[in-house]
């Protein structure tokens, strides 16, 4: 696969029109690099205090952050845990870290098999698996940093998210029912970055993104979030494959716009966007760019050849006049 740095570059030209969208990629990434470091940084802490294990205690629970009213923002239990004061670690096993309103509801839960949280930085490495739930929503994976005060997680390994009543197309924003309601969507991936604070989302290696309708595959897919947590735009780059219903397509990259239920598919140099369609004819569609609505029947292509019941041509073969 390509490198962070050459994607991002295809990742900026895909989001176009930037008035209506603005990412800055340098920005974002160069604050994934420190948080890695970071990362790194506990991971060699954590195994640092598990060489130092004398006598832990058992069933701990201990505030690790406030709120300015002084109501606890963050806790962990464990089942069994090791303060290690003179380097502001917590050890523990079976651990649970929770984040509070500061009215005391459940904003975000942690359960983890071992971690260390370094207090001074809120901020820890789970070493194995863990379980993290926000928003109704489910993450699962193995070997995860995650940072309270910058509102950031990574899962390095086996990446799977749940999420409830997502909606995939424009006839479920306006109200419609029937197989265009609302409904679970699951995203897995080998890495994959979680940052709350600016709504992104970056899936890396062997992504698949499904639910009941619809389906998409990619080496890399970034996700953009919006205040409240829902999606709203999908930005897939190398090896994308995409189905809905009859539909099947694959291009070098692909973005989809919620608010607009379309996804659009963007070839490259010889290897141009395809669309088949399995439907009573069969039809296959080849060219620069192609977009799809997910809950209508309308295509547009661009520098198309189009193939209908095995008969081959251009756009003007079949209607007389080319697609722009």
């Amino acid at each position: 696969m390509e490198s962070i740095g050459l994607r991002k570059v295809l990742i900026a030209l895909v989001m176009a029109p930037a008035a209506a969208f603005a990412f800055k990629s340098d920005d974002w990434l160069a604050k994934r690099e420190v948080l890695s470091r970071e990362a790194e940084r506990l991971q060699a802490a954590y195994t640092s205090c598990v060489a130092r294990i004398d006598e832990p205690a058992t069933d701990v629970t201990i505030p690790i952050e406030r709120h300015p009213d002084g109501s606890v923002k963050a806790s962990v239990t464990a089942k069994k845990a090791q303060v290690f004061l003179e380097v502001g670690m917590i050890w523990g096993t079976e651990v649970v870290v929770t984040q509070f309103s500061t009215n005391g509801v459940v904003e975000a839960r942690v359960e983890a098999d071992n971690c260390v949280i370094d207090r001074t930085t809120k901020s820890g490495w789970v070493e194995g698996h863990a379980k993290a739930f926000y928003l109704g929503n489910e993450v699962e994976g193995d070997g995860i940093y995650f940072s309270f005060e910058e509102e950031f997680v990574t899962i390095y390994a086996n990446t799977k998210i749940r999420v409830k009543d997502q909606k995939f197309d424009t006839k479920a924003i306006v109200g419609g029912g029937g197989k265009n309601a609302k409904r679970d969507a699951e995203i897995a991936a080998r890495r994959t970055d979680f940052d709350r604070k600016d709504g992104v989302v970056l899936f890396d290696g062997a992504v698949r993104v499904a639910d009941s309708e619809y389906s998409l595959g990619a080496d890399m897919l970034y996700a953009f979030l919006d205040g409240t947590n829902s999606l709203k735009r999908i930005v897939a780059d190398g090896s994308v494959v995409v189905t809905n219903g009859t539909r099947s397509g694959s291009c070098p990259r692909a973005a989809y716009v919620k608010s607009l239920g379309r996804v659009t598919m963007y070839g490259e140099p010889g290897k141009p966007a395809k669309l088949a369609d399995d439907g009573r004819r069969h039809s296959d569609v080849e060219g620069r760019k192609i977009s799809f609505w997910l809950d209508s029947e309308q295509v547009e292509v661009e520098g198309s050849t189009l193939t209908v019941d095995g008969v081959s041509g251009g756009m003007d073969d079949f209607i007389g006049q080319a697609v722009k």
